[in-house]
């Protein structure tokens, strides 16, 4: 037994010598492989990003195709597409929730114009990414590339007007501008080219009675009609949809109030509303759609003092007035079956100083001031239940010397005001979710001498502002 213990231990130190080495990976080695490995996670992520993509781009195009068809369904019920999407556990008036599989993290910008005939729609749809697809009335979902909202005058940048044109509106269709010349009492007539926005003169001028501050067309594009501010009158007019020309009806008036200056048609064309200066009232008329002739209904409504524009909501049940001598807008309700004005509980909001002409965003949610005293534009949010206005947190935006025409573009994502005193347009892009302008980085485009009226086609390419010292209208193209 003692031996053979000897001879483990005498093995165990022989064993104790041997020099054992152990290889291991160079510094160089281990470099190269992490190398590897990042690139190999790079392809995997890459590729798992573009698979990503993929699949949210059919998710949206699908969520697109489904909603154009529950809009064109409404439309065919009701004759006209929503005003808004409105999914909250009390929807406002003349909206719908949109039934989409979005998962949350898309946002989604919807516009309506039931003022042209067809009524149009459009709905983008915005992944957190930024890749934005679009559906409108009349094309499949596509890859959505957003207007920048800048102007710029066109080659032949202005075409002849009579004397003084104040304001300028466009059919529904396109395919006619009219302008309001107020010392020459004549209306303008133009025909549009669609895809330029380029003007031509139509024939002579046709006569109004004394001085026509407000113009407006019919959105069937059967009807204008012109106030005339010193016979105290309405001027009517049948619209030749074809040719766009004007002749005056049988009755060729209809009188108002004192002093008549803005005019406003609702969209299903059966109610136009004067507002009277001199009176401070809004006389309130029915509209045969087959003629276009005029009838009054009711009594006048009061005003604040100084009236100067008014604007009908796009769904009929919103008139709202500017009171340049109160510094307020009016607000009324509209019975959308006799088209009579009820003033809201709360008649008024407060503007800036000597607010003058107005505008509301096609989806109803948002009103637009000009301020000619304080040179700003107030901004407010529509109750699209009530009508009632709430001045934005921050109430207002800075524009040029002595704003007056404003326009919103129908997609809702620009606005524009005329600046009398400046010879500018000023630019806006506009926050469709709050209704918040912000100036573009070129805040503004060079018009004539005193632009004063300014609109907006339908299709939103072209912008056109009244020049009233230079008797002509500025042409732009909008990007």
């Amino acid at each position: 037994m003692f031996k053979k213990k000897t001879l483990n231990i005498v093995k165990w130190l022989d064993m104790s010598n041997i020099s054992i080495t152990r290889s291991g990976f160079t510094i160089v080695e281990l470099l190269v492989v992490i190398v590897i490995i990042g690139i190999l996670a790079a392809i995997t992520m890459v590729s798992y990003s573009g698979i990503s993509q993929r699949a949210n781009i059919a998710t949206m195009q699908a969520d697109l195709a489904n909603a154009s068809q529950q809009l064109k369904v409404y439309q065919a019920a009701n004759d006209t597409y929503p005003i808004a999407i409105d999914c909250t556990a009390t929807p406002a008036a003349n909206t719908i929730c949109l039934k989409i599989s979005n998962n949350g993290n898309n946002t989604f910008t919807y516009s309506s114009n039931n003022s042209t005939n067809p009524p149009t729609f459009k709905l983008v749809e915005t992944s957190a990414s930024g890749v934005a697809y679009q559906v409108t009335d009349n094309t499949s979902p596509a890859v959505y590339v957003p207007p920048t909202g800048i102007l710029t005058a066109l080659a032949t940048p202005t075409i002849a007007t009579g004397t003084n044109p104040r304001v300028v509106v466009v059919s529904a269709d396109g395919s006619s501008v009219y302008t309001a010349n107020n010392g020459a009492n004549t209306i303008s007539m133009y025909t549009r080219n669609n895809s330029t926005g380029a003007l031509t003169a139509l024939a002579t001028p046709i006569a109004t009675e004394s001085y026509p501050n407000g113009i407006v067309v019919s959105a069937d594009g059967s009807s204008v009609y012109a106030a005339n501010y010193s016979s105290k009158t309405i001027s009517m007019y049948a619209r030749n949809t074809n040719t766009g020309v004007l002749t005056t009806l049988a009755t060729p008036t209809i009188a108002t109030g004192n002093g008549p200056n803005g005019i406003t048609i609702s969209v299903d064309g059966s109610s136009v509303y004067v507002i009277n200066n001199s009176d401070s009232t809004v006389s309130m008329y029915s509209r045969n759609t087959s003629t276009g002739a005029l009838a009054a209904i009711a009594t006048p409504i009061a005003t604040g003092a100084d009236s100067r524009a008014i604007t009908t909501s796009a769904d009929g049940t919103s008139v709202y007035v500017t009171n340049f001598a109160a510094n307020t807008v009016s607000m009324y309700s509209r019975n959308t079956s006799t088209g009579a004005l009820a003033a809201l509980a709360t008649p008024t909001v407060a503007t800036g100083a000597n607010p003058n002409f107005i505008a509301i965003s096609t989806d109803g949610r948002s009103v637009y001031v000009t301020n000619n005293g304080a040179n700003t534009v107030s901004m407010y949010s529509r109750n699209t239940s009530t009508g009632a206005l709430t001045a934005l947190a921050t109430p207002t935006v800075a524009t040029g010397s002595f704003p007056n025409g404003i326009a919103v573009s129908a997609d809702g994502t620009s606005v524009y005001v005329a600046n009398f005193s400046s010879n500018t347009v000023s630019m806006y892009s506009r926050n469709t979710s709050t209704g918040a302008l912000t100036a573009l980085a070129t805040p503004t485009v060079a018009t004539g001498s005193g632009p004063n009226g300014i609109a907006i086609s339908a299709n939103g390419n072209s912008v056109y502002a009244t020049n009233n010292g230079t008797n002509n209208i500025s042409i732009y193209r909008r990007d």
